[in-house]
């Protein structure tokens, strides 16, 4: 269960909606929010110019855009605090999972004003690196669901630790979970060599027994595994979650240089970016 959630928030109309999401995951956690808004600080001089007010206005309207965030939180019963810092936005918020003792952190795919792009961004990237908090990604055209669960699985280390908090979420809320398992391989490449098909078929064999083992030991309502191979992978996984009508993607990542340069080029950023819902990435 996570304790503290982390919204970054930048002030954008468009990323109430962010917010919203992200406080419903907290509310069914019974999780604090802090929602967190960082402005770079301004580079130049507006005393030259004889008027320093379109700074200060622009740090009221984005104030006034963070209250609006927290109230619209207690509104639905959500304990939240605002955070307007001023500063580096990566550094900054690094600093603020730290001190806020966050242990998810809510981020959207594409921040409209301060963040850019929270995934590919230079902030998401320093982020990705200091930080061993689970990100909470909100995409996808689908709202955010705790109905049906697809975990994204590969027999790793990291998604094994993927498996537990998806078995533990499934249970917690009488979820369904769907575990996907995916091989990048030409379906012409089975005729062509027998040998390739056995490995293949063997590594899935045991997967399917690893993940089986792992959901063994939890109570979830509803199992299945899904199998699939086709070329790219992370296509036939979101394919597959979305016929599951998937609410909640989870998939599991490495370390931080390893989740820093999947979240940039690998499969986990594709899976994020062409994910129909959002995506919960469980950090080792």
């Amino acid at each position: 269960m996570y304790k503290k959630m982390l919204v970054a928030f930048d002030g954008a109309q468009t990323s109430m909606d962010i917010v919203r999401q992200a406080a419903r995951f907290a509310r069914s956690e019974n999780s604090a929010v802090d929602i967190v808004t960082v402005c770079p600080e301004y580079q130049g001089d507006l005393r030259i110019q004889g008027d320093t007010s379109v700074l200060y206005d622009m740090y009221e309207t984005i104030r006034n855009a963070l209250s609006d965030a927290v109230t619209m939180c207690e509104e639905h019963g959500i304990h939240a605090r605002g955070h307007f810092c001023i500063g580096r936005p990566a550094e900054t918020l690094v600093e603020q999972i730290s001190a806020l003792g966050s242990d998810i952190v809510a981020l959207g795919t594409h921040s409209r004003q301060l963040l850019q792009s929270v995934v590919v961004g230079s902030v998401a990237s320093t982020v990705v690196r200091q930080t061993d908090s689970d990100l909470l990604i909100i995409t996808g055209s689908n709202e955010l669901s705790l109905d049906n669960i697809f975990l994204a699985y590969d027999g790793s280390a990291e998604a094994d630790i993927a498996a537990q908090q998806a078995s533990a979420l499934s249970e917690r809320y009488g979820a369904e979970l769907t575990a996907g398992i995916a091989y990048e391989m030409q379906m012409e490449a089975f005729s062509l060599s027998p040998v390739v098909e056995r490995e293949v078929l063997e590594k899935t064999e045991m997967a399917v027994a690893s993940i089986n083992a792992i959901v063994s030991e939890a109570d979830v309502r509803k199992f299945d595994v899904a199998v699939r191979y086709g070329n790219p992978p992370h296509e036939v996984l979101v394919e597959e979650a979305a016929r599951k009508k998937a609410g909640l993607i989870v998939v599991g990542a490495g370390s931080r240089s390893k989740l820093s340069h999947l979240l940039i080029g690998g499969v986990v950023y594709k899976l994020v970016y062409s994910s129909v819902c959002p995506v919960l990435v469980v950090k080792e």
